[in-house]
């Protein structure tokens, strides 16, 4: 039951969140300094680790994540198990986890991971993947977490139907017993009584 009430508060809490996030921004006029503006390719970082290949290269990251689109998660597995963990190979591994079908350890994994680089990529740069992914793949995150919690909490209630039903055979059993009981004991009283 408090896993119950937990979940729909986060829902709630979830919706007032969008809800507030909404209300924000409409009715203002769009600023432009608060908001990106992409007038060419962008740069994932000012400058860039060394040996990182295709750092202005949008067509590069935007083709990578087509391919890993079109892949099995197996394959996708495969080639992640490849990387290393340099900022290329995070980025790599964030894009072959972006698909729908990414097991949730993984995804959370390599979001973790981008994260914690993320912050030295270009302004422009973050708020590109926060708007294109990141914030999908939260959202993706939350809800698979919500429905782990829900198929608990159902699995538990399961169980403990169970368990009732069988308590309410075993009390059926014993209510029959007494009821055997009680019929041999009348016919004792009328045998006695004649």
């Amino acid at each position: 039951m408090r896993i119950s009430g937990l979940i729909v508060a986060l829902l709630v809490l979830t919706g007032c969140q969008s809800l507030s996030r909404n209300s924000d921004n409409t009715g203002e006029p769009e600023n432009a300094t608060s908001v990106a503006k992409i007038e060419r390719g962008i740069c994932l970082f000012d400058e860039p680790p060394q040996d990182f290949k295709y750092n202005c290269d949008t067509a590069y990251w935007l083709n990578t994540w087509i391919k890993a689109a079109n892949q099995p998660w197996s394959k996708r597995k495969q080639a992640i198990k490849a990387l290393g963990k340099s900022a290329s190979d995070t980025i790599h591994v964030y894009i072959l986890t972006l698909p729908i079908d990414t097991p949730y350890q993984d995804r959370l994994r390599a979001q973790l991971a981008l994260n914690d680089i993320a912050g030295e990529f270009t302004a422009t740069a973050q708020e590109v993947v926060n708007v294109i992914a990141a914030s999908q793949n939260n959202q993706i995150m939350q809800l698979e977490s919500a429905m782990v919690v829900l198929e608990q909490e159902n699995t538990s209630r399961g169980e403990k139907v169970k368990a009732l039903e069988k308590e309410a055979v075993n009390l059926r059993k014993k209510l029959e017993e007494l009821l055997q009981i009680e019929a041999t004991l009348m016919d004792k009283n009328r045998s006695t009584q004649q």
